[in-house]
């Protein structure tokens, strides 16, 4: 689970959104590591920084953090945030810096094929070629234990400069009942192709009759069907059953931004999409009444990496949609203001839920301004509506960007009201606003980080460590 923010004795240099302040948090070393990791995807720039400061950065925290601190967080971006690259690139810094032992996490992060290629490719880049320790080279052997044969037919092959098979022939991995016989094929260059989409058009198939078939059969992968929703309404797949498909959507590995892409590029199945987006999200409750507050700022608006076609407004958004599923009763606000007059503007949005939201976004920013978020002044006027006075909890998705705080002259966000407050910062400069007054202080923009919140709700005996 993600961790929060323990009072501690912190340090760190204060820069926000490139610029020195005093309103910088603080902190350790492992938290500035961590929100560096939770919140980038890996090799892409973003608003405030390259790919390669990112990358930089991540490795001189290495320094300074231990390796069961990098290994713990690279299995925490694997699986609650659900990264790829960065949870293998914080592996093989901690090998190599702290000759941390590898092999059991490393087998346990690369529960794709494609991954151990992506291993062999970083270490090419970084050291001119596949050298690689005992640890890494056994967690690649031992990782191979997760792979049945049709995983190794669909993933034999991907764009790098390695293949599945140059890692078989460098790590010897010990064949499984499940894939002996599919390891043996590979090697020797006879393992069939996958049944995949992609191996059936490439091989002249009839796209409608391959969606078609692979729909009736269910051995479309989730992701699948929702990325290639346009294709299949190009193809002239009826109607009923691209909604067929879309029923079948179910994967835990599945993120609120896939949803929000499906829904960009099929519109008109809006409503299947936000039920099978519930369906993935919503098994379990949040129960109380919460405020979930997001952040319409302008800085809010820059894309979330060089290649990305999401902004940070895309990612909290999406993070509304899955709250309105996951919260028992949610109370929807929106928070803007004037950079000029150093005045916030809020409003709490009935109109819509769901995927529905992304419909209203436009409308919602203008009536609000599009300037900075003004916490404070968002807590005193929730106080003021008497909105505090009803709720359990109060959530905040922003990228902390606060003017109130940036120019100093502000008092602390007032969360005494609530049982337990959040705030979730889905940016990912350096360093965000800290004040510690809140029960957690979350990187991160996973549904995860809701379950987080439950999970830290659970009665124990030290409200500082999770069981």
């Amino acid at each position: 689970m993600s961790k929060f923010n323990v009072r501690k004795t912190l340090f760190g240099s204060g820069i926000i959104a490139g610029k020195e302040t005093k309103a910088a948090g603080k902190y350790s070393n492992f938290e500035l590591l961590r929100r560096v990791t939770l919140t980038n995807l890996l090799f892409e720039s973003n608003y405030y920084q390259s790919a390669d400061e990112i990358m930089t950065q991540m490795e001189s925290l290495a320094h300074k953090v231990s390796g069961s601190q990098l290994v713990e967080l690279a299995l925490e971006c694997r699986f609650e945030q659900k990264l790829r690259h960065t949870p293998l690139w914080l592996l093989i810094l901690a090998n190599e810096i702290h000759g941390a032992p590898v092999k059991d996490a490393l087998a346990k992060v690369a529960n794709r094929p494609d991954m151990t290629m992506d291993v062999l490719q970083m270490l090419k880049v970084r050291n001119g070629s596949f050298k690689m320790s005992k640890s890494i080279k056994k967690g690649l052997a031992k990782a191979f234990n997760n792979y049945d044969a049709y995983q190794i037919a669909k993933y034999k092959k991907n764009n790098l400069e390695v293949s599945l098979v140059d890692v078989v022939n460098l790590v010897h991995p010990k064949p499984t009942e499940a894939n002996e016989q599919a390891l043996k094929d590979l090697v020797r260059n006879e393992l069939q192709p996958a049944n995949t989409w992609e191996v059936a058009l490439s091989a002249g198939a009839d796209k409608k009759e391959t969606f078609e078939r692979m729909i009736a059969e269910k051995s479309l992968g989730s992701l699948a069907i929702l990325r290639n929703l346009r294709n299949m309404i190009e193809a002239e797949i009826p109607r009923m059953t691209i909604k067929d498909a879309i029923s079948q959507v179910n994967s835990p590995w599945l993120t609120p931004l896939n949803f929000l892409a499906a829904q960009r590029n099929a519109p008109e199945f809006t409503a299947d999409i936000d039920e099978a987006m519930k369906r993935t999200f919503a098994q379990e409750k949040i129960k109380g009444t919460t405020i979930l507050v997001i952040d319409v700022s302008g800085s809010m608006g820059a894309l979330t990496s060089q290649n990305s076609k999401f902004s940070r407004m895309d990612l909290a958004f999406a993070m509304a949609a899955t709250g309105s599923y996951i919260f028992e009763d949610m109370i929807l606000v929106f928070t803007a203001g004037s950079d000029q007059r150093r005045k916030g503007e809020h409003m709490v949005w009935t109109n819509s839920s769901g995927l529905g939201i992304f419909q209203d976004a436009s409308s919602i920013v203008a009536k609000l301004g599009g300037g900075g978020i003004f916490t404070y002044q968002l807590c005193e006027w929730l106080k003021e509506k008497c909105y505090s006075q009803v709720a359990d909890r109060l959530v905040v998705i922003s990228d902390s960007q606060d003017i109130d705080a940036y120019y100093g002259d502000a008092k602390t966000p007032d969360t005494t009201p609530y049982n337990t407050s959040y705030i979730i910062d889905i940016s990912s400069h350096t360093h965000g606003i800290k004040t510690n007054n809140w029960t957690a202080e979350i990187n991160g923009w996973s549904d995860k980080v809701f379950h987080y919140i439950k999970e830290l709700e659970k009665p124990r005996a030290n409200p500082f460590t999770l069981n």
